[in-house]
């Protein structure tokens, strides 16, 4: 190997993604870090002498992050020093980008913000990169050959070597204090920022620099807000990126309503285009759309019309227009209202990737080589591809945050997160190699609920997901409004049997107070496999009692249950007799069987 391997990184990332409130802040912190990456990638292929190995960079990419905060490149020379300077020179050229096109609509005064946004903004990215030169390979060659007995090839030493001085240096943390001095408002000290509480809030007066922004992004920041210089960007980060919408929560969890808006707007033109007009004139020329369903779905929920009027009586008589309107269309039944209010976040991420490309693999099966790395990134990326494949645009119930590598981060309502969650282990394994696999956290909130209270969620599901033994597997949390988080966690294969027992509880073939009655009766037992049998034989007899002959469509009662019960000990032998899991299973499909149905809506006071 006659080039010098070099690895390159960053962070913090997790900290940067998560402290996010919406949907938009999340898509748009990752869309931000995939595209830094992407330019640190660009610069160094202007040099035909590096040879970028991960991650590949993709044509047509734009919008989508699918770059992780890693390169691992072959340079002739350690360019680690003019990496790192080019880190620094890109995350600047946004920050003063964004923060530029945000002050220049605010007619307030800039200079103090500028210098406390730079204070905080400057020092939050640490960029690390290690080179390995040829004489540390041999002699680190020489050493693995002395301990393990095996001679490795040359790429493979200097991957594990360069590994190991990056991780040293990234596991140094000096401790540089953020002297931040700066007050407002005659010497008051600002709080915490509202978004990340890592970092005092700028030093101004939020409300009137709310008010001071040119309206046409004044929506971007909702009062009481108080955001740091780093957070600020990630907001605004849209300047920098280019405008892209991204749905809020609301619209995930009303995907369907989104889609009858279509039918609504096709059937009935001349009132949808008058909804449509009052909308125009509430929201601003500046966010004109063409259509219904471009708009949020709070807009056409009159509870959340009416507590808006309350808070501003400048938009009093327009609202109470579009109240009129949506009242008139409701109970004409022309349309339904919005009535969703759970969503899904899916997170998964390949298995044991770091075994894949470690010294000695029982995965790999192959000696890591330069071709082989180059070759496993190419299948990642395509992995990547079709994941991202997966979700169109003219639907509404499927929206991938980011796709890099093997990491993956979705949004979807409770129609679709399960069709989607199916696909990611069979798709990984088809673009990776038969034994690889992914593990997949999946969290179900309220929309009102913290977003990063759900991240944090969402990852703890994951973690779980990959402690199944081998891996491969999937957990999902429901956090019920108000209650305590619900896990079941199980192998992939398992998947159909809470598909089919949530549709058992959706179509009324099993009833509802089955998931209470079960988790009953499983807490006074302990995970014994004799206790198995006894709980099998109390299901047994509430599914005697409980199983809706009308809904089987024909089939044999006895057979239903006693095939369903077959699948029910399969599944308890699989997951060593956990009864409090097993019992989960219900819980968890009952309440998605219940968050999909219909919602009844009554209108009061309908102008007729």
């Amino acid at each position: 190997m006659n080039k010098l391997l070099h690895i390159f990184t960053f962070s913090p990332v997790q900290g940067f993604i998560s402290s996010s409130r919406r949907l938009s802040d999340l898509y748009h912190s990752s869309l931000l870090l995939s595209t830094i990456t992407e330019k640190i990638i660009e610069n160094l292929i202007k040099d035909s002498e590096v040879e970028v190995i991960y991650p590949i960079l993709v044509e047509g990419g734009e919008g989508l992050a699918n770059y992780p905060n890693r390169v691992v490149f072959l340079a002739k020379d350690c360019v680690c020093k003019e990496v790192v300077d080019k880190f620094h020179q890109v995350w600047k050229e946004v920050h003063q980008k964004v923060l530029r096109e945000v002050l220049d609509r605010s007619d307030i005064e800039k200079d103090v913000i500028e210098q406390q946004a730079k204070l905080h903004l400057e020092t939050y990215f640490r960029a690390y990169c290690e080179c390995s030169t040829a004489e540390e390979t041999k002699r680190w060659k020489e050493k693995l050959k002395q301990n393990l007995w095996q001679d490795f090839d040359n790429y493979a030493v200097a991957y594990d070597w360069t590994g190991r001085k990056l991780g040293t240096k990234k596991s140094q943390k000096p401790y540089e204090p953020l002297i931040d001095h700066y007050t407002y408002n005659g010497g008051k000290y600002p709080d915490g920022c509202t978004l990340c509480g890592e970092r005092a809030h700028l030093a101004v007066d939020w409300e009137k620099f709310r008010k001071s922004l040119r309206k046409d992004i004044r929506h971007y920041l909702k009062e009481g807000e108080k955001l740091c210089g780093v957070c600020l960007v990630k907001r605004f980060a849209f300047f920098y990126l280019g405008r892209r919408t991204f749905p809020s929560v609301h619209d995930i969890a009303n995907a369907e309503f989104k889609e009858k808006l279509k039918k609504f707007e096709q059937e009935h033109k001349e009132v949808a285009e008058e909804l449509r007009s009052l909308l125009e004139q509430y929201v601003g020329v500046e966010e004109s759309r063409r259509h219904l369903w471009d708009y949020n779905a709070e807009l056409f929920e009159i509870k959340e019309l009416e507590r808006i009027k309350k808070e501003d009586k400048d938009l009093e008589l327009l609202i109470d227009d579009l109240v009129g309107k949506l009242r008139w269309i409701y109970s004409h039944q022309l349309l339904s209202p919005p009535s969703k209010n759970y969503y899904a976040i899916i997170l998964s991420d390949g298995d044991s990737i770091g075994e894949w490309l470690g010294l000695k693999s029982r995965k790999r099966q192959e000696p890591l080589t330069e071709k082989f790395h180059r070759e496993f990134s190419e299948r990642l990326s395509e992995y990547a591809k079709k994941i991202i494949s997966l979700e169109k645009k003219d639907k509404f119930g499927l929206r991938i945050v980011y796709a890099g590598g093997d990491d993956v981060l979705a949004m979807a309502d409770l129609k679709e997160f399960l069709d989607f969650a199916e696909k990611l282990n069979p798709l990984f394994k088809q673009s990776v190699r038969e034994n690889a696999s992914v593990s997949a956290g999946i969290v179900i909130g309220h929309q009102k609920d913290e977003l990063s209270y759900l991240l944090r969620e969402v990852r703890k599901a994951e973690k779980r997901a990959k402690s199944i033994k081998e891996k491969s597997a999937f957990c999902i949390t429901v956090i019920p409004r108000g209650g305590a988080p619900v896990s079941f966690c199980a192998k992939w294969e398992f998947l159909n049997l809470l598909k089919d027992t949530i549709s058992y509880f959706e179509e009324d073939i099993i009833g509802d107070r089955t998931a209470y009655d079960l988790r009953h009766i499983v807490s006074k037992f302990e995970d014994k496999s004799e206790n198995v049998q006894v709980i099998l034989a109390l299901l047994k007899g509430m599914l005697k009692k409980r199983v809706n002959k009308s809904k089987l469509k024909g089939e044999n009662e006895q057979a239903f249950i006693e095939n369903y019960l077959e699948r029910l000990r399969s599944f308890l032998e699989a997951s060593d007799f956990d009864i409090k899991n097993f019992a989960n299973l219900f819980y968890v499909a009952r309440f998605v069987a219940k968050e999909r149905r219909e919602k009844s809506y009554e209108v009061v006071g309908a102008n007729t």
